[in-house]
């Protein structure tokens, strides 16, 4: 079967036609991180791309966010999880009109929506990482908050994934250190679940503490609105 039109001008026109702002491919072969390998390989034995999506957060939604209210308040950071749902939405009909695109041309397809997709609890780890997926199709790269970064928006984006046994060429790494002497998201995370991270480690969060934090009814995501207001 030819695949050269799976190339990255057939990504770009995707991208356009799917009214996503981001849109990368990675491979999924014995080159590929092993952790995204396994992963997709348990959910799609025989994928061969991974196809990441991202919609932009409006950064005058994000600007709302805040760590507290008092009692009884309206919370002006409640106007995140509505915009959020949208996104998923939007997102998530991209995944799957290009899952049924492939599925036609006889490619098995996986769609992985922006929301819903399996969290192990015991580790707070979800079964397919969208963002080191995001890392490796050239979206961007991962922040000390553990937020996927872009050149274009900060971190103000919303991921889906497609796995797929097409081969679509994969785009350029532009791995950049957007938090080179920077410490913004730690100082403010009012769980105090972020950390500096080791060498060689991208991010250190403690995932229980920033769970515990948010089940108390706040929105958060503080860590976003404070990154994204320095690199915007």
């Amino acid at each position: 079967m030819d695949m050269k039109k799976y190339d990255l001008r057939f990504v770009e026109e995707m991208r356009n036609k799917l009214d996503v702002e981001l849109l990368g491919a990675a491979a999924i072969d014995e080159g590929s991180p092993a952790l995204l390998r396994e992963q997709a390989r348990a959910l799609l034995p025989g994928a061969k791309s991974v196809l990441v999506f991202a919609k932009e957060m409006y950064k005058e939604i994000v600007a709302l966010l805040g760590p507290t209210k008092e009692v009884g308040e309206a919370e002006r950071g409640g106007l995140f999880g509505p915009h959020g749902d949208y996104l998923n939405s939007r997102l998530t009909k991209a995944v799957y009109d290009l899952a049924s695109f492939f599925r036609k041309e006889g490619y098995p397809s996986l769609p992985l929506p922006a929301f819903g997709t399996p969290v192990d609890q015991r580790y707070l780890k979800a079964i397919f990482s969208f963002k080191h997926a995001a890392q490796e199709a050239g979206l961007g790269s991962i922040g000390r908050h553990g937020l996927l970064i872009t050149s274009q928006y900060g971190p103000r984006v919303r991921l889906a994934c497609l796995l797929t046994g097409a081969e679509v060429e994969a785009a350029p790494k532009a791995k950049k250190d957007y938090c080179l002497n920077c410490d913004a998201c730690i100082r403010v995370c009012p769980a105090q679940a972020l950390q500096a991270p080791e060498k060689n480690e991208e991010a250190a969060m403690n995932q229980f503490a920033c769970r515990t934090y948010r089940q108390a009814g706040l929105t958060c995501s503080v860590c976003l609105k404070a990154c994204a207001e320095i690199l915007n």
